[in-house]
């Protein structure tokens, strides 16, 4: 890396309950508290925290939308119908978004198809 390179980090964005904007919305309401300390204290964004007061002196901070929570689902492994080795089988995109699949030795006769028509 050369002296005029720079490298940007992106921050994972934590999500925050009700209960929680509505403590650090309570903490700018001290006396000599200032906004941008509070928010730097607790790592908001300032216009993100003003946000929480506006809605907090309108009386929706309470009525948002709490952060979801990560629903697990069983999973079953099962193996594949058909193990073909990688060069038994060829898939093409086409640019319409559809996959063609072409298993086994049909492979030879599809490609030389394909070419002669193609020419």
């Amino acid at each position: 890396m050369n002296q005029n390179s720079v490298v940007c980090t992106k921050m994972a964005r934590r999500m925050r309950t009700n209960a929680e904007k509505q403590r650090i919305v309570e903490e700018t309401r001290v006396s000599g508290a200032l906004v941008a300390d509070v928010a730097r204290r607790h790592g908001v964004n300032a216009n993100l925290l003003f946000n929480w007061i506006r809605q907090d002196r309108q009386g929706s901070l309470a009525e948002c939308r709490e952060p979801a929570t990560a629903q697990l689902v069983p999973v079953t492994l099962s193996p594949p119908p058909r193990q073909v080795a990688p060069a038994d089988r060829i898939e093409l995109d086409l640019p319409d978004g559809t996959r063609v699949r072409v298993y086994g030795s049909a492979i030879t006769a599809v490609i030389s198809r394909l070419l002669a028509t193609s020419s």
